[in-house]
């Protein structure tokens, strides 16, 4: 039988591991496979680092999923979740066969570990946890949900990582996106953290560590909803006759849906997109200079619904407390002092 070869091992488990773990708890994870090699026992590593996401899903398994329980860990409470912890198994010579025997050889690995600097979840005290190999530096997962990351220092190359440190909040102070959102009385599900992470410009979001400190500290920072900035489009020095492209140089949306929106702003009624809307569009945008202007109107009363009407605009209260945020009206509840500032401001 041919024997496993050891860069076979080294590559699988090196795919396993994902690209969010500590260089040094990679390095030495790679180092207790080929010196266990050397010993003819043949080793690959099952998974290093996972997303908050993918540790609440391997949570729900035997709870809320099919499957057994194999963690008691959610999202940010788990070493994985930093990238400092590996799982292993043993495969067979040939290497096609996973063995999950905890024998003498899977003994030998976790002591390889040790002499390396990890810790073994086949020593705690309470669920066992016999494939778990963790470095932390002696740091809590609240303090790495913190911020705080270990120093650690490779025994394989003397290399060192982490360092970073930053004070554990106290009971008092939420330490984690989570515990925010939740103090806030917001859903703190992962679904609607996603959603708020791209409020606040945080693209692909997957719960990461780094992720979600980043969005506590924007959260904390601009509110769970950032206030949109309103800006002028940038100027233009376009001389030819066409909207769409006028709109383009401008850095504005120039699809029709848009182009209707622009045109009811501008009191341009029942837009279609002919040439002479367009045209009447170009011209009404290029001498305001924005893309918005207070529309010609003939009402004179105090009223601001009859105003909005009278000008084709949507008069309900959703859409009046849109025109006050936009108008820097804060907090609109449709107050007659509110209705009258919102009826002079947009006059």
């Amino acid at each position: 039988m041919t024997v496993v070869a050891l860069e076979i091992l080294l590559n699988r488990s090196e795919k396993n591991m994902g690209s969010g773990m500590d260089p040094v708890v990679k390095e030495s994870a790679l180092e207790v496979i080929k010196r266990a090699y050397k010993e003819g026992i043949y080793v690959q590593l099952s998974s290093g680092f996972r997303s908050f996401a993918d540790q609440n899903a391997l949570y729900a398994q035997g709870r809320t999923k099919p499957g057994n329980i194999v963690t008691n860990a959610k999202g940010g409470y788990s070493n994985h979740n930093f990238g400092l912890a590996v799982d292993y198994f043993l495969v067979s010579d040939d290497g096609k066969t996973a063995l999950w025997t905890v024998n003498n050889k899977w003994r030998r690995v976790a002591a390889i570990g040790k002499e390396l600097g990890f810790s073994w979840g086949g020593d705690w005290s309470s669920f066992r946890d016999y494939p778990h190999l963790e470095m932390t530096g002696g740091l809590s997962t609240a303090q790495l949900r913190a911020g705080s990351r270990p120093r650690l220092v490779s025994k394989v190359s003397n290399t060192v990582s982490g360092g970073t440190s930053k004070p554990v909040p106290s009971a008092t102070t939420s330490e984690s996106i989570v515990d925010y959102l939740n103090s806030k009385k917001v859903d703190s599900s992962f679904a609607n953290r996603k959603k708020i992470a791209t409020a606040h410009g945080i693209k692909s979001y997957t719960g990461t560590a780094a992720q979600n400190t980043q969005l506590l500290e924007l959260v904390k920072k601009n509110g769970v909803e950032p206030k949109k900035v309103e800006s002028k489009p940038a100027a233009s020095s376009y001389k030819g006759d066409s909207i769409v492209d006028y709109l383009n140089s401008i850095k504005v949306e120039s699809s029709f849906n848009n182009r209707k929106k622009l045109a009811s702003q501008y009191g341009i009624k029942n837009y279609s997109g002919t040439a002479s809307q367009n045209k009447a569009l170009l011209n009404a945008m290029q001498k305001s200079g924005t893309t918005t202007s207070k529309p010609k109107s003939n009402y004179t009363g105090s009223s601001l619904v009859d105003y909005l009407k009278s000008i084709n605009v949507d008069s309900s209260f959703a859409n009046r407390k849109k025109l006050a945020s936009q108008y820097g009206i804060k907090n609109y509840s449709g107050t007659a002092a509110q209705n009258s500032q919102l009826l002079s401001k947009m006059r």
